[in-house]
Formats: structure tokens, sequence, C-alpha cells
């Protein structure tokens, strides 16, 4: 996955796929009667369904995910991820998404933003010390919105993707091998904790996966605030690590007009 390439969807939002997340120990099983428990393990599905419909009922959350990557070598290898933050915020009320993508470890400034409101989408990159707007109009409805947060909001948890036979295929939490880990706490509120350490999965980056660890925070409500995953191993004639944070919060919170809108609006009017 390459978010050099930052995806303007017009009237559908923009997802990101970073994948996965889970545990290894077995300990105390905190809120144990709920539906997204099995046993010491999860319900990947019900939590799924529990997370979104948590979400989509509060009319709005934030995504936000770092991806921290390494290689051996002065060489960027071949179809590389670049270390970078991810935050799309999405508030149903008011009709606004909000998204940045902004690559981590490069000498000068590499931001791409996306703001949609009122039928119109707005983007501004700043790379260095140059700036460019661009604006296009949107046919997105409440529920077009709706739609497109709720298919972002399970990333890391649960991706649904299509075999060559056009079957359902899963990917995400039920490729790692959850456990019980214990209570933890994530923005003051409990929350328990499932660790893994095997992935049954295929990844891009690296191309083999030796190595792999994760942890994920679940709410007693089903919510998931926190997913935090590791895979390392070799990539080409390299080895690689790439770890990878997702956050979801801010549930209910409004996207306020970014401070831009007005020079862009200026700047792209004919």
């Amino acid at each position: 996955m390459d978010r050099r390439r930052f995806l303007l969807g017009a009237g559908t939002g923009v997802a990101v796929g970073i994948a996965g997340c889970l545990g290894g120990g077995g300990a105390d099983r905190p809120f144990p009667d709920a539906d997204w428990r099995d046993e010491d393990g999860l319900d990947v599905a019900t939590l799924a369904e529990t997370h979104v419909e948590a979400i989509v009922d509060a009319e709005g959350a934030t995504l936000f995910s770092t991806a921290e990557t390494t290689h051996d070598g002065d060489a960027e290898p071949e179809a590389w991820l670049p270390s970078q933050e991810y935050e799309s915020a999405y508030d149903v009320e008011n009709g606004r998404q909000y998204v940045r993508q902004e690559l981590t470890e490069t000498e000068a400034t590499d931001v791409a933003e996306l703001y949609v409101t009122d039928g119109e989408a707005l983007v501004r990159r700043r790379v260095g010390d140059e700036t460019q707007y661009a604006r296009q109009s949107t046919d997105r409805s409440d529920g077009d919105l709706e739609d497109a947060m709720a298919a972002e909001v399970v990333t890391g948890i649960r991706v649904e993707g299509e075999t060559a036979g056009g079957e359902a295929e899963y990917e995400g939490l039920d490729l790692w091998n959850p456990t019980s880990d214990g209570e933890s706490e994530v923005r003051d509120e409990p929350a328990a904790r499932f660790t893994a350490d095997s992935f049954e999965g295929e990844r891009n980056i690296p191309e083999t996966v030796e190595t792999a660890s994760a942890t994920v925070q679940v709410y007693e409500s089903g919510v998931v605030p926190r997913l935090e995953q590791s895979w390392a191993g070799p990539h080409g004639s390299q080895e690689a690590a790439v770890d990878v944070g997702i956050d979801y919060r801010d549930l209910g919170a409004t996207v306020p007009e970014p401070d831009w809108v007005e020079e862009a609006r200026a700047d792209t009017s004919a």
C-alpha cells in the first residue's frame, strides 16, 4: 500500500486499509458476558458489528493511525510503505469529513488534506515550501457519508474482500490469535486487553512475516479504541519491519472547518 497516492473519493470519502490485530497471553477476562467475547478470544464478526454500530449511533468519530517502517540498507525497497500519519474524521450531523495524510520521515513537509462539506471537496497539498489547492463538487447524502464512515471504521478489525471465485473473504483480527490479557485503561475508560503473537495472513510489506505481535483494547460497549500491531521479516533482499497503531476516538465530536478553507476556495475560483 503506497499512501504517497492521496485518494480523493468524491462523494464516498477516503478509506485506508491498515489491516489486522490482536493477542497472546491469557489471564483475567474483563466483561466476561460481553457478546464480542469468545471465552479467552474474540468473536471478530460480533466485535466489528458492535464497534461500527456504536460509531454510527454517535454520528461521528476519528480514525487516527500511524505507520513506522524500517528496513536494512540506505535504499528504500520496492513497493514500500513510508512512515506516516493518517487521520480521518467524520461528522454526520454537519455533513463533514476531514482527512489528513502526512509522511513523517521526510526532509521536507509532505502533507495532503481533504475537507468535504456542502457539496464540495477541497484539497490542500503541501510539499516543501509549495502549497497547491484543488476543488471539485460532490453529490453525497448523509447516508452516503454514514456508509463511508461505517466502511472505514472497521479498518484493522475486519476487512471484507472477495475471492477470485466471488466468495466473501474476511481479513483482520481473525488472522491473529487474540488471547485475553487482563484489563487496561484507554482515555480514562476501562478496557479489556488482548494480545497476539501469531499472524496467519499474507502481507506485501514485509513479503515474508517471520515475527509478529499485536494488542487490541476493547471497551465494554464493543468499541475498539486502540489497536497496535507489528510485523518483521524479509522484504526482497532486505529485512524490514512495520509497526502500526490505530486509534478510534472523538465519538460524537464535530469536525471544525480547517483554517485553510477560505484560501483554498479563493485559489480555485474560476
